[in-house]
């Protein structure tokens, strides 16, 4: 990996972090912090993967929530419908919200120094 690859790497973990804990604290809408987590570890893995840590728990979570409406484009959605909808991304919500918590933290605790890295 060249110099501006590293650098770009390593970048891209600071966001994830920052993303991290903007839902850990609840800055961030839950749905719209993992979707960014789910790109934001994809394009880190185009780079190189991240070493010791799994990230596939995004990729999963993302996969089962990506036809529903999240932020202003639930606007655009009548609201009997986002009820209807709501109902089938709750229980897919509470399958996920430990396990997607958790890696949060766990990202928070092992790049806590990457800030010297950028």
């Amino acid at each position: 990996m060249n110099e501006l690859d590293t650098l770009k790497r390593n970048r891209l973990i600071k966001k994830l972090r920052s993303n991290a804990i903007a839902i850990t604290t609840h800055q961030i809408d839950m749905h719209s912090g993992f979707f960014k987590m789910n790109y934001l570890s994809g394009r880190i893995e185009d780079i190189r993967a991240l070493e010791d840590l799994d990230l596939s728990i995004f990729r999963k979570y993302y996969l089962e929530i990506q036809s529903h409406p999240v932020g202003q484009e639930r606007q655009l959605y009548s609201k009997d419908f986002l009820e209807r909808l709501d109902r089938k991304l709750k229980a897919v919500d509470e399958k996920y919200r430990d396990l997607l918590y958790r890696k949060c933290l766990e990202i928070i605790e092992k790049y806590k120094d990457i800030k010297d890295l950028c």
